[in-house]
């Protein structure tokens, strides 16, 4: 009878299983069966004799850590408990908590609790005044908690930002032990103390937990690999498992060099590298392995199969948006004819803002999708808030829309006053809207009030007019320049500020894109987008093509995948272009994309896109040249003939750089004008050619980066009106 533990392993896989006593490093390449070696590993000590209290297995995710733990039972071992770090620290502080001044049943803030605390701590101290989110520094206390970094640390101590950090830094961790409370990050940093300064009782956990197995190990950050070296000896029983070229956390504070370093850590380390891939075709690994061959943060390993030869890679230029997502639609509405399952097919993108136009060709074409860890777009917060705006401009009787933005961004319009204007303006006979602009009807409401609602009806007022002269695009300028919203979605210091932001921009492209090409008005938009979020509504419960952005794509894998959006600033990322860490980071994502496909792989880029309300000329990623020549296919659609250019040393044409000249004259200190974002002047200006970009600190008090070649700054005359 054959053994259910090593069954079906290759030789690899077994030597993992069976490894012994001391340190071991499990390379894991993509699609080579790295749960199955976890598992099995755990079973086999179980069979062996080792109790499961002695063993201590953490991965990221409690949907992981239970599907292992079932894996584990299904071997027929005994139940295990498989953890996330934060549910394990959770778990022994506990029982240990007294030794660092907290309570046994402490409170675990979750990140709404962070917030309000800190809101109140803010107040306190007399510091709401300067207009920073409780969101923003507790995003970055967060962020510097996970580095082990203090305040001090932080680059830009000259914001009003980093100064409120510095002094709410220590009265938080003071407010947070008088109330018995932990936040996510605490978990991890007081039982990493309670190690440190515990000698005693870091020996019993040592002894306790006589095997150690981390799972995901490239995505650990500083803290949780310093409660791995003080858990673990040098000589111990320790195996994690991870691939370098998988690490694509860095924004949530994942340090790559964890697994980089970890034989200089443990030395004697048994290295065992999984290179046999059971998921994706030879031309696919191929491909994804010669495009990873360009970074220098990695660990050698090969990905192998035996799996078929495989199709090509299929490259598609587009000449712009429109027509990347018509055809991508039309490649998948010819694989429902091959009989192929929606939900065996994905489209991965890097930044949020790229499914607009995916979204809305698909659903041209009546092919069901489903936005995987996120929301269609017309079903973001942000695009909500300003359709609501829009929405009340065409209807002022629209009183849901109206309550919706009637404080949004906060003026100081509060529920109470709102509902005193809502039963006078009823009393006289008008909406919401109407009563906005109303001032005799304003005296029933706060000074403070009174003065927002004067300021919003004129912003609205503005917006109306615009509409008339200027159409759907003059309105939302007027809304977005009057309110501020801009820097009001993009300043709660989370990493989602970026996709807020570029799903403002892609908002206003498709505004513009709309007046160009009809004369329905702001009112037809808005019809428009009614009937595209209908559609949503309308979708039935079966299989759907899956849409997602590449870091939610990991883990997962499909017959065909769609990478949409490979553009220069796009994939890779502009704020990733001008450090060697960034670039290799965006590469490990173009990796990660294409390991996700088991039989297809189609790339798409644009010549052109609507940035902004701008048409921008795009250059091909970096990326997309760097696959190899004998792996991939050039495209034709019925919209567009693939370009190639002979004898040209590349297998696809690149774009000249458009204006470089104009940007040469940008300099530190220089005071320009953005379209968008008004007055600023220049703090710095990095990078060449067409990676030329400024840092500009505008007069809102915000610092952005933008790309020379594409912000279409102004120098402004220092005798001009600032």
């Amino acid at each position: 009878m054959s053994d259910p533990i090593q069954k079906d392993l290759n030789e690899q896989q077994a030597a993992a299983v069976m490894h012994g006593r001391g340190p071991l490093m499990v390379l894991a390449g993509a699609g080579s069966g790295k749960t199955r070696v976890v598992t099995r590993r755990i079973a086999r000590l179980l069979r062996e004799g080792v109790r499961g209290s002695e063993i201590l297995a953490m991965t990221f995710t409690n949907k992981a850590a239970g599907e292992m733990a079932h894996r584990v039972q299904d071997l027929g071992g005994p139940f295990v408990r498989i953890a996330t770090f934060h549910s394990a620290c959770a778990r022994f502080l506990r029982a240990d908590a007294a030794l660092l001044g907290y309570p046994e049943h402490f409170t675990i803030y979750d990140t709404y609790d962070r917030d309000s605390a800190i809101r109140s701590l803010l107040e306190d101290l007399g510091l709401d005044r300067l207009k920073v989110k409780p969101s923003a520094v507790g995003s970055t206390i967060s962020r510097l908690k996970n580095t082990c970094m203090s305040p001090q640390d932080l680059a830009t101590g000259s914001s009003d930002l980093a100064r409120v950090v510095e002094q709410v830094w220590q009265p938080y961790r003071d407010r947070m032990k008088q109330l018995g409370a932990m936040d996510f990050d605490d978990l991890l940093l007081n039982f990493l103390k309670l190690l440190r300064e515990h000698p005693d009782t870091a020996e019993q956990y040592r002894a306790r937990f006589s095997w150690i197995l981390v799972d995901e190990f490239q995505d650990t950050n500083r803290v949780q690999y310093d409660l791995l070296r003080e858990l673990a000896p040098k000589d111990g029983n320790v195996c994690v498992v991870g691939d370098p070229d998988q690490s694509i956390y860095g924004f949530r504070g994942a340090e790559i060099r964890n697994i980089l370093d970890f034989e200089d850590d443990y030395p004697g380390t048994t290295v065992v590298r999984l290179e046999q891939n059971y998921r994706s075709t030879a031309v696919i690994l191929r491909a994804a392995e010669t495009v990873i061959a360009n970074n220098k943060q990695r660990k050698h390993k090969r990905l192998r199969t035996d799996n078929e030869e495989g199709q090509p890679l299929y490259l598609f230029r587009a000449a712009g948006a429109a027509e990347e997502a018509q055809t991508i639609a039309d490649r998948i509405h010819g694989l429902l004819g091959e009989d192929v399952s929606l939900d065996e097919i994905a489209i991965f993108y890097r930044t949020h803002w790229l499914s607009r136009s995916i979204e809305q060709a698909l659903k041209d074409k009546g092919i069901p999708y489903e936005i995987l860890g996120g929301l269609s777009f017309f079903e973001r917060r942000e695009i909500k808030d300003l359709l609501a705006y829009l929405r009340v401009l065409v209807n002022p009787l629209d009183d849901v829309s109206m309550e919706r933005v009637i404080n949004v961004p906060t003026r100081g319009i509060g529920k109470s006053s709102v509902d005193k204007l809502k039963r006078a303006g009823h009393e006289a006979g008008m909406s919401l809207r109407e009563a906005v602009g109303e001032p005799s009807l304003h005296a029933i409401v706060p000074p403070k009030a009174r003065k927002a609602l004067q300021q919003l009806a004129a912003v609205l007022d503005k917006a109306q007019a615009a509409t008339a002269s200027l159409g759907a695009h003059g309105a939302l300028a007027a809304i977005l320049e009057g309110t501020d919203y801009l820097n009001h979605a993009t300043s709660l210091g989370d990493p989602e500020d970026i996709a807020r932001e570029e799903n403002i921009q892609e908002l206003v492209s498709d505004v513009t894109a709309f007046d160009e090409k009809n004369e329905e008005g702001l009112g037809g938009y808005l019809q428009h987008v009614s009937l595209l979020t209908s559609q949503d509504r309308a979708q039935d419960d079966g299989p759907r093509v899956q849409m997602m952005t590449v870091h939610a794509a990991k883990g997962l894998e499909f017959d065909h995948v769609f990478l949409v959006g490979l553009d220069e600033g796009v994939f890779p990322s502009m704020r990733s272009v001008d450090t060697e860490d960034g670039i290799e980071e965006e590469r490990r994502l173009m990796y990660v994309a294409i390991t996700r496909g088991r039989r297809t792989v189609f790339c798409s880029s644009a010549k052109e896109r609507m940035i902004n309300g701008q048409t921008d000329r795009m250059q091909p990623s970096r990326f997309w040249k760097e696959l190899p020549k004998d792996c991939v296919q050039a495209y034709e659609s019925k919209w567009h003939s693939f370009e190639q250019e002979p004898d040209s040393g590349e297998a696809w044409s690149v774009d000249p750089d458009p204006g470089l000249e104009a940007t040469v004259a940008i300099q530190r200190g220089l005071r320009v004008r953005h379209d968008l974002f008004g007055n600023g002047v220049v703090r710095s200006v990095s990078g060449r050619g067409g990676s030329m970009r400024a840092v500009v600190r505008f007069l809102d008090g915000v610092e952005r980066e933008l790309i020379l070649e594409y912000a279409g700054l102004k120098v402004v005359d220092h005798g001009a009106d600032w």
